[in-house]
């Protein structure tokens, strides 16, 4: 509910998780009860006994992209965005997937779900493919502005990040800047930049290996290279690299597909099967003790669809017990 995307085409994903996740597993959709009604009729078609059980938990209002957080958290008590985050707050639920008002979910998060030890402000987290696997994106439009504290913090839930799901344990960690050199870029950005070098060179895991290999300032250019495994940068600036790059790329899947050469046509499907942005999982808000993943308001069910694969895989891997873990050592 909130989406830019039609609740109906939405469903085809949870009806394609449900198959694909199995009878071991359970989804519970949050929807208004005229939605409900709509959507029963199309689980008794299709569902059976193999496929993971569909659940509904009636909501009774809906948060809207027009809405100001707060406000809407304050006086939508029975929306949907709520009655996820309270089900989660009680362990009804082991994740929590919303493709609606983003910073309601991320205020949401906070008043609902407590920070995880040491975290002031939890972060969006995107995963990007690069030359040589994924980069971890944070922040990617939680905070707008940060200081040099927060993007210190930022890099250390990143690097938690990459060890608990991809199993790196030593994360290369890079800050997203305009030049290499440690002097360039902002006054916070530049703080931070000592701080992760002393960091990197302090701190250890079981005495033996360092916490994060920080290799220092990275370009724009050289993100999709798979020279870091954590990128760090404020939220302003991570949300404008993550939608630019999804602009590159669908412009050049688009350029490809309209090609009259077979050849380059297979060329771009092939990349649209590897760099589509849809075929990965959502960003996390990370830094709150419950996994909440938010899909993009305007994204098409495949991405729900790898969402919902996507929280489950960071159930299965006890994501916020191991970050928990980490952030106390």
């Amino acid at each position: 509910m909130g989406s830019d995307t039609p609740w109906h085409l939405l469903f085809n994903a949870v009806l394609q998780a449900a198959k694909r996740l199995g009878s071991s597993h359970s989804l519970v959709v949050i929807a208004t009860e005229p939605v409900v009604n709509q959507l029963k009729p199309l689980i008794d078609s299709s569902q059976d006994n193999s496929r993971a059980a569909i659940l509904f938990q009636i909501a009774t209002d809906t948060i809207v992209m027009d809405d100001e957080p707060l406000l809407a958290l304050r006086r939508k008590k029975g929306a949907s965005l709520v009655v996820g985050m309270r089900m989660l707050k009680k362990r009804a639920i082991d994740a929590f997937v919303s493709c609606g008002n983003t910073g309601a979910l991320i205020a949401g998060s906070v008043i609902y779900l407590s920070r995880l030890p040491g975290v002031v402000r939890p972060a969006l987290l995107a995963v990007l493919p690069t030359e040589k696997g994924s980069v971890s994106v944070l922040d990617v439009g939680g905070n707008v502005s940060c200081k040099s504290h927060h993007l210190v913090q930022f890099a250390y839930l990143g690097a938690a990040y990459q060890r608990a799901i991809n199993g790196i344990e030593v994360p290369r960690v890079g800050l997203l800047n305009v030049g290499a050199e440690s002097k360039k870029g902002t006054k916070d950005v530049r703080q931070a930049y000592e701080l992760l070098r002393a960091h990197s060179q302090e701190l250890t895991i079981e005495e033996t290996l360092p916490y994060i290999d920080f290799v220092g300032n990275v370009e724009g250019r050289d993100v999709f290279k798979g020279v870091v495994d954590v990128l760090v940068t404020d939220g302003f600036t991570g949300n404008v690299l993550l939608k630019t790059a999804e602009g590159v790329v669908s412009l050049i899947f688009h350029s490809l597909a309209a090609s009259e050469n077979s050849h380059v046509k297979e060329v771009g499907a092939e990349l649209h099967k590897n760099y589509n942005y849809a075929e990965h999982p959502g960003a996390i808000i990370c830094g709150v003790d419950g996994i909440v993943m938010k899909v993009h308001g305007s994204a098409p069910p495949m991405a729900l669809l790898s969402s919902i694969l996507g929280a489950v895989d960071c159930v299965q891997k006890q994501l916020i017990s191991r970050i928990k873990q980490q952030l106390k050592s």
